[in-house]
């Protein structure tokens, strides 16, 4: 008897047969399962702390596949979330508040009724593929990077709509041109420093932008640093006289968002806490 004819061979031939239909059709149900229907590429712009896009919009209920690339020199994250600006910056503060356990867990606050999708922590030149399924409720859902400051620039909306226009599907953020102006101040490749009465300013300031577009207004009478701000530096014609109808002698403005970065006292004491140095 020719040994494939033998009972026990017939058996043997039929369970691996009957086994490898059930690989295959496994394999190709967890294909499909994963397989999205739509994919965004979303990265962040070297050196300007911003996202590459402005916004992006999916369907309801859609399976989306999400790319996050940090083309930047820093760290940064990526966290969908449900809500508004101000949760956004609510999530972003309580992530900066988190001490020591925001590395571990990827500054991201724990409040999963607001956070829906998160990506890790990346590198420079690290990027990481994110699956979820999009809401089912329509709206606007911004995202926004966690990392200590990066909020009041690098955020963004994903728009979840049934019928999204075709300009809507993806809003790439706009560069800023570099002004023209001879009296606006943009950092490239190395930090400026000026020293000027600023606009709502201490009455000594050093004024520091820097090619990331991150700068400070240092408190020379205090010692500390008095605010910061993101975007543009400064406008100076204020101070120069713009014509030969302005005679200058005002105070520089600056060009971003501001954000308060000091608690007004001295950093520095000696003999005891209570002490106030004079400079």
């Amino acid at each position: 008897m020719h040994p494939d004819g033998h009972p026990f061979m017939k058996a043997i031939t039929r369970y691996f047969r009957e086994t490898t239909w059930l690989i295959l059709g496994a394999w190709l149900f967890v294909g499909n399962a994963l397989q999205a229907d739509r994919s965004v590429t979303l990265s962040t712009l070297p050196g300007k702390l911003r996202f590459d896009l402005a916004e992006f919009s999916v369907l309801p209920g859609e399976k989306v596949a999400l790319t996050f690339i940090n083309n930047d020199e820093m760290v940064h994250n990526w966290v969908l979330i449900r809500g508004d600006a101000s949760t956004t910056m609510m999530v972003a503060q309580k992530a900066w508040a988190m001490g020591d356990a925001a590395a571990d867990r990827q500054f991201v606050p724990e409040i999963p009724e607001v956070i829906l999708h998160f990506t890790k922590v990346l590198e420079s030149g690290e990027k990481e593929l994110l699956e979820f399924v999009a809401p089912l409720e329509e709206g606007s859902y911004p995202y926004v990077c966690t990392l200590p400051g990066h909020a009041f620039s690098m955020k963004g909306v994903m728009k979840v709509l049934a019928a999204p226009a075709p300009d809507q599907w993806i809003v790439r953020a706009q560069d800023d041109a570099v002004s023209e102006d001879p009296l606006t101040l943009h950092p490239h490749h190395a930090p400026i420093v000026k020293r000027a009465f600023v606009e709502e300013g201490p009455p000594r300031s050093v004024l520091m932008g820097f090619p990331g577009g991150v700068n400070a207004c240092f408190d020379a009478e205090t010692c500390v640093t008095s605010f910061g701000w993101f975007g543009p530096f400064l406008d100076i014609g204020p101070d120069w006289g713009r014509n030969a109808n302005q005679r200058g002698g005002g105070p520089v403005k600056v060009l971003g968002e501001r954000f308060s970065s000091s608690w007004g006292a001295f950093p520095l004491r000696l003999g005891a806490k209570t002490l106030t140095p004079q400079v």
